[in-house]
């Protein structure tokens, strides 16, 4: 017995004969019609959403197992005609093209519905008759969330790889190598653009006597607590350093020398005021002696860093514990 082109199939042996076929594999289908009605919904897919045949087939309900509302899947589209703007349109940045099958398109995206919450790759392609005309989609639902949390792990372990290769262990501000790294970007900016960037230069005065009087347990507390001291006085945009030993570096982008150093001037305060606490309960105070220089036009990244470094050094000069600006 025949049915309408438009519903699907062109005869009913045809039809039983897809239903066993989609029914004997293992990945999740359905098939609708030209009318968007569902005429195939295999055991598979049962399993994976909970959805029952016999509650499915004859419906317009493809959607609800995956989605809050009513919505097009991506065999719906199929049916419409699917250009890439409609398509586009409900499965943004998560689809693309089939490479295998004409007309097919394949989407991947997160379904909190599905059991516990999956991710599904799911592709649908057009069902055709002798003509070459769309009598029908059919999609497949794979689950690879194993895949996805397999990628996240490895994002993870590469993103704290980065973090490890780019951050000082004891202070947790960015290490030397990084320093280099931006600091030729930044100066690079600065030379291309015209922006404003400042640079300063911070060493604690008289470090190595203090480690050598308190020991190396109590320097490396004085060193998280100057890099503390550090985070809490600069902008989002700035940058800190640990440039080496007791010396750090801060970069101020868009800023010159005299505005930067207002917040260099709050850091050395702090740190001056600071008491530390050695283990036999004696009180010790550290002062830093910094110095500022903005980028002059061209001069180049080398020149720049050595006119911060010669003003710190004339602060070291000047008695320590006081904040020079280059000139």
């Amino acid at each position: 017995m025949s049915t309408h082109p438009d519903k699907g199939l062109t005869t009913s042996h045809e039809n039983l004969f897809t239903f066993h076929l989609l029914d004997s594999i293992t990945i999740p289908t359905f098939a609708i019609n030209t009318q968007h009605e569902i005429t195939h919904w295999n055991k598979a897919l049962e399993k994976a959403t909970g959805f029952l045949a016999v509650d499915m087939i004859g419906t317009k309900k493809q959607w609800k197992p995956f989605y809050p509302n009513p919505r097009p899947t991506l065999s719906d589209l199929i049916i419409e005609g699917a250009k890439d703007e409609s398509v586009e349109r409900f499965y943004t940045n998560k689809y693309h093209r089939s490479n295998v099958l004409d007309n097919a398109f394949e989407a991947e995206d997160f379904f909190p519905t599905i059991g516990s919450g999956e991710w599904l790759l799911f592709s649908a392609a057009p069902i055709l008759n002798a003509n070459h005309d769309i009598i029908g989609a059919v999609e497949t639902l794979i689950n690879i969330s194993e895949q996805k949390h397999s990628e996240k792990r490895l994002f993870d372990n590469q993103q704290k790889y980065r973090e490890l290769s780019t951050l000082d262990d004891l202070t947790q501000l960015y290490n030397a190598r990084h320093f280099f790294s931006e600091f030729n970007s930044e100066v690079s900016r600065c030379d291309r653009y015209r922006q404003v960037l400042s640079i300063c230069m911070l060493d604690l005065d008289d470090f190595k006597q203090v480690n050598d009087t308190y020991g190396h347990q109590f320097g490396n507390t004085v060193l998280t607590g100057f890099a503390d001291i550090i985070k809490e006085n600069i902008r989002h945009v700035d940058v800190a350093f640990r440039y080496g030993g007791e010396e750090f570096v801060i970069l101020f982008p868009f800023v010159i020398s005299n505005k930067a150093a207002i917040a260099v001037k709050k850091i050395r305060a702090q740190q001056a005021q600071k008491n530390f606490v050695t283990d036999e309960g004696k009180t010790v105070n550290i002062t830093v002696s910094a110095g500022v220089a903005t980028y002059l036009t061209k001069e180049g990244a080398n020149s720049f860093i050595k006119r911060a470094d010669k003003a710190m050094y004339q602060a070291k000069e000047n008695g320590k514990n006081q904040v020079v600006i280059a000139k």
